[in-house]
């Protein structure tokens, strides 16, 4: 948040009639995936462009609270959650986008592999992150606004 409140005051500075909100979300923690979708849903009525671009690299064998592998559950899964939550936002707006940023890192040993999705087996740190880059490019989807 600090960092954030940083940039907040820089923008102001540039912008002072700019309308910036800050809000705290963890992407590794589906809890807090669903209540920043709610704060931002009472505070906004449409959302034009979501840019789905944090993520985690080079965590030790670590789990979100949720259950998943952490870069896994951070850099996909938590992305992709957002984005459901948001797409009643993003919808009704003509020319909305959704744009999630992914790396060259979806070539780095990566494969899907759905029957240890979690690592369990044989958890290689560059190989996970890799597979939460190719899950991001593997779950690309078009949506057309009304």
């Amino acid at each position: 948040m600090k960092k954030g409140e940083t940039a907040v005051k820089e923008i102001q500075s540039m912008n002072p009639k700019a309308d910036i909100k800050l809000l705290k979300l963890d992407l590794s923690s589906l809890q807090s995936v669903r209540h920043f979708a709610k704060e931002l849903s009472q505070l906004e009525s449409k959302v034009d462009i979501l840019i789905n671009n944090a993520g985690v690299y080079g965590c030790p064998e670590w789990q979100t609270e949720d259950g998943f592998e952490m870069q896994m559950g951070t850099n996909h899964l938590g992305h992709f959650a957002l984005t459901g939550l948001l797409l009643s936002h993003l919808l009704p707006i003509a020319g909305s986008r959704v744009v999630t940023i992914s790396s060259w890192g979806h070539r780095v040993r990566a494969t899907i592999d759905f029957d240890d999705l979690h690592g369990e087996r044989n958890y290689d740190m560059a190989a996970r992150y890799g597979r939460s880059k190719l899950a991001n490019l593997l779950s690309r989807t078009s949506f057309s606004a009304s």
